[in-house]
């Protein structure tokens, strides 16, 4: 990939490092949803978008994880809405700069998300509107619903904020460094593609068992009830679930939770097949080898989950790495694709998204 078969757009430092930036605000703002998620704060205040009818609400018990969480949010609404600007302004011709724009709709979206699952819980109103756009009359259900739509939008838009500041980094720019006629198989970004599905449906239902309350349904690990696969037709009382709840409640939680283990042993092994075959590709092979690494101290940490009965810092830690994986295989999906193309190919992807 040499400088002569591309007409490469401009590299703009601050552009770059301000999408990297955005991107890092973006974790930490998963960082204290996870703690919201975590300390049961959720419903800690029962208004939005004001807390309590003021931005200063008393920075006391769980209003002060879910304030923090509504101020971080509006961190990432601002760093995003300029990194939209930035982008429109400086690149005009490309349609990177339309990245930027569906980054920020989808920050609106999730911010309405995220107050109508709290107004769903606290107002009557919403919650009748929220029944009638559903078909679904109980409340506790519509609340999962769009806390774990809220919660799953924000890890495609922060995979969304890691591509930006890829596409507008220098190695993507300009070429890739003292590399030439680099060109992988392109059996790889198709398998790259199977990962990043994997993970995404896995943080979905990782979504499901923290929001529906079945990080514990199942108190042991990796065993499940002492064995591979769960007793389904002949559940055991379960110490971590005192509170009265349907034998069909009880079944659907260890279902959902034996779910998200076995796609997390899938995703291991997958990772390990890729880990053994393409490790040493060039540049790739380091997203192969920190995705193999992150998957690893992920599944430690579902461990951890359950050994510790849910501390608020493992939890906040296997969310946040879950986020950190999807991210990199996007990155990994991206550099893989642009490393499997030929010369001609390669020299049109090389301006990232251009028109």
């Amino acid at each position: 990939m040499t400088a002569e078969h591309v007409s490469s757009p401009t590299y703009y430092r601050s552009l770059y490092w301000f999408s990297v930036v955005t991107a890092a605000v973006a974790v930490g703002l998963i960082v204290v949803g996870a703690m919201v998620t975590s300390t049961r704060s959720g419903d800690a205040v029962p208004d939005w978008p004001l807390s309590y009818g003021t931005l200063a609400p008393p920075m006391i018990g769980g209003i002060l994880y879910e304030h923090s969480h509504r101020l971080v949010a509006g961190l990432t609404g601002i760093c995003v809405t300029i990194l939209a600007i930035w982008l429109w302004i400086k690149r005009p011709n490309e349609k990177i700069r339309w990245l930027g724009v569906f980054a920020l709709v989808a920050v609106i979206f999730q911010a309405v998300l995220g107050g109508i699952r709290v107004l769903v819980v606290s107002s009557h109103t919403v919650q009748h509107t929220a029944v009638q756009v559903t078909g679904i009359s109980s409340v506790e259900t519509n609340r999962l619903i769009f806390a774990v739509i809220h919660g799953c939008l924000a890890q495609a838009i922060l995979g969304l904020l890691f591509a930006i500041a890829l596409f507008n980094s220098r190695n993507w720019i300009s070429g890739i460094t003292g590399e030439e006629n680099i060109h992988i198989n392109p059996g790889v970004p198709r398998l790259g593609k199977i990962l990043l599905s994997l993970v995404f449906i896995q943080l979905v239902l990782g979504a499901v068992v923290r929001h529906a309350g079945a990080a514990l349904s199942i108190p042991d690990f990796p065993l499940s009830f002492g064995r591979l696969i769960p007793p389904f037709g002949n559940l055991p009382q379960n110490s971590y679930m005192p509170y009265p709840a349907s034998q069909g409640e009880y079944l659907f939680k260890v279902a959902i939770h034996f779910a998200h283990r076995v796609l997390g042993f899938t995703i291991l092994i997958f990772i390990g097949f890729l880990f053994y075959k393409f490790r040493n590709l060039p540049y790739s092979g380091k997203h192969i080898r920190l995705l193999s690494l992150l998957i690893v101290i992920q599944v430690l940490l579902g461990g951890l989950n359950i050994w510790t009965a849910i501390s608020v810092p493992t939890t906040v830690l296997h969310v946040v790495v879950g986020s950190l994986i999807l991210a990199t295989s996007v990155v990994f999906v991206l550099w893989s694709r642009r490393l499997s193309l030929t010369p001609s190919e390669e020299a049109e992807a090389t301006q990232p998204l251009a028109q």
